[in-house]
């Protein structure tokens, strides 16, 4: 019974997403019309030259009661420089903490905040080599268990706070919402557990509302398919190369890609047996 709830209000969550998704293309399409009728006119979408990273994210939970948990993230991230692809300079620093509950071992609910380092290698007179970007998160994790593998549907809402690096920007205040569809399949072992290696299909769609959106709501597409190890019941390690696209805030009809290669430890500090944890709710961004 319990586990139809959770499907029907999954339905009815992802259906509001499409719905909101919906009505912001159709708005950013409208505004992108009007204002390509100006003196800046495109017949055709256009694609910058794409752009390459290197991630690297930690995620830790840790056990505070039987369904209460502390989680963790620290993430680095580099970019791409004029002399060397993926791992040039540094771009940014993530710190996200949130209280997570998992009433059962289908679905739970995290809230917390983010601090986000943004840094401007190519600083000069003016400008900041560093800008803080606050947020707050919450998030929902729905889970679908088979016998082979399992299948996960979260929704991630983020309120930010966002400005330029230009000294005198002002924060501006928008949305993220955020849907993501990831499956775990096991491929040498019967299930997920220690010593199993598994293949883990994942796409986010990432949309953003607020003041300053007019023609680019569509902020990131990510195609991520990762391996994993499961080395024990506290440590899993994956990697993978990440594929984004999405619009860019000089215009809605000018796109941005990026291939990013990830690596990930997930820690979990809960000292249970395996059998007794909850992973099902637990996977990476």
């Amino acid at each position: 019974m319990l586990e139809k709830i959770n499907v029907f209000t999954f339905c009815c969550l992802l259906g509001l997403l499409c719905l909101v998704s919906n009505s912001l293309t159709a708005q950013g399409i409208g505004e992108m019309e009007t204002a390509l009728m100006g003196d800046q006119k495109s017949d055709a979408s256009v694609v910058r030259e794409a752009q390459t990273q290197t991630w690297f994210n930690s995620y830790g939970t840790f056990r505070l009661t039987d369904k209460w948990y502390w989680h963790g993230e620290l993430h680095y991230r580099r970019n791409e420089s004029n002399k060397t692809l993926f791992f040039g300079e540094m771009a940014q620093v993530y710190n996200r903490h949130g209280i997570k509950y998992i009433p059962t071992k289908n679905f739970s609910a995290t809230a917390g905040g983010v601090l986000r380092l943004d840094f401007n290698p190519n600083a000069e007179e003016g400008f900041n080599s560093m800008i803080l970007e606050p947020r707050i998160w919450h998030e929902y994790i729905w889970t679908m268990p088979y016998e082979r593998f399992r299948i996960y549907h979260r929704i991630r809402i983020e309120h930010r706070w966002k400005k330029g690096f230009e000294k005198g920007d002002e924060y501006v205040f928008g949305n993220r919402w955020r849907y993501k569809f990831l499956m775990k399949i096991p491929l040498n072992k019967p299930k997920l557990q220690p010593g199993a290696f598994y293949f883990s299909p994942d796409v986010e769609l990432i949309m953003q509302t607020g003041s300053k959106i007019t023609d680019n709501p569509l902020e990131d597409l990510r195609i991520f398919p990762t391996f994993a190890y499961i080395a024990n019941p506290r440590v899993t390690y994956s990697a993978g190369l990440m594929y984004t696209t999405g619009q860019t805030s000089q215009a809605g009809y000018i796109y941005r890609e990026r291939f990013i290669v990830k690596f990930n430890v997930y820690i979990n500090l809960d000292f249970r047996k395996f059998d007794d944890k909850i992973p099902e709710t637990s996977f990476y961004d």
